[in-house]
C-alpha cells in the first residue's frame, strides 16, 4: 500500500479501531466466560478461550466486510439499510451501559468454566462467538461508523487485520489480567463509571453514523 493510500483512509480506519476497541472491551458473553475460566481454571485456560474468541470475531469480522461490498455493489439502498441497523445496535449498546450505570446494585455474574484442556478451552471460545448473535452486529457497527460507498478491498482487509491485533491484545489481556482476583475486584468497584463512559462513547458514535449522508 501507498503512503497515499494510508494518509487518505487512516482517519476511518481510526475511527474503526476506536469502535472496535471499545466494542470488544465493554463487558459481554466472551468477557464473563474469559474472566470465569481464568478464576476457576487458570491462565493457559483463559488465552486459549480467547483465541477461541479471536477466531469466531475474525469469521464474523470476514462476513461482515465482504456483505459490505456485496451491498455496496448490489444497492445502495441496501447499503444505507446496513448503515443504518449498525447505528441503530450501537444506539442499543449505549442504552444497555447508560442502564447499567444507573444500577446501584449489580453484581457481576461470572461463569464458572469446567474446561480441562486447551483444546476445549478454544472450541468452547470458538462456539461462544459463533453463535452469539451480538458479534456479528458489533463488526456491522464498527464499519458501518468507518466506511463510505468509496472503500477498496485492500482498505477492507488492513482493517480486518488491525482489528483482530486489537481483539488479541484484549482478550488476551484480559486473559492475564483476570487471573489475578485484584484485577476482577478493581472492575467491579469501577464498574459504573466505566459503563457510563461506555455509554457515552456507544450513543456519539451512533449519532456520527445515523446522520451522515451516504453519498
Amino acid at each position: 500500500m501507498t503512503n497515499d493510500f494510508l494518509i487518505l483512509y487512516l482517519p476511518s480506519l481510526l475511527v474503526i479501531l476506536t469502535i472496535f476497541t471499545v466494542g470488544v472491551a465493554s463487558p459481554g458473553p466472551a468477557t464473563l466466560m474469559i474472566l470465569g475460566t481464568a478464576m476457576s481454571c487458570g491462565r493457559s485456560s483463559a488465552v486459549a478461550l480467547s483465541l477461541g474468541v479471536v477466531t469466531g470475531s475474525l469469521f464474523w469480522g470476514c462476513v461482515a466486510a465482504f456483505g459490505f461490498v456485496a451491498a455496496i455493489k448490489a444497492s445502495m439502498s441496501l447499503f444505507t439499510a446496513m448503515k443504518l441497523a449498525g447505528g441503530l445496535y450501537l444506539f442499543y449498546l449505549a442504552f444497555r451501559s447508560w442502564r447499567s450505570a444507573l444500577t446501584a446494585n449489580h453484581s457481576l455474574q461470572v461463569q464458572s468454566a469446567t474446561i480441562v484442556s486447551l483444546r476445549r478451552s478454544y472450541v468452547r471460545g470458538l462456539l461462544l462467538h459463533l453463535t452469539n448473535p451480538k458479534a456479528p452486529l458489533v463488526w456491522l457497527a464498527t464499519l458501518s461508523v468507518g466506511l463510505d460507498d468509496t472503500a477498496p478491498l485492500p482498505f477492507l482487509v488492513l482493517a480486518i487485520v488491525l482489528c483482530e491485533l486489537v481483539a488479541i491484545i484484549v482478550f488476551v489481556g484480559y486473559a492475564f489480567l483476570f487471573s489475578t482476583p485484584t484485577a476482577s475486584q478493581f472492575y467491579i468497584s469501577f464498574r459504573r463509571p466505566f459503563d457510563a463512559a461506555l455509554g457515552l462513547l456507544f450513543g456519539a458514535a451512533a449519532i456520527k453514523i445515523l446522520t451522515s449522508r451516504v453519498n
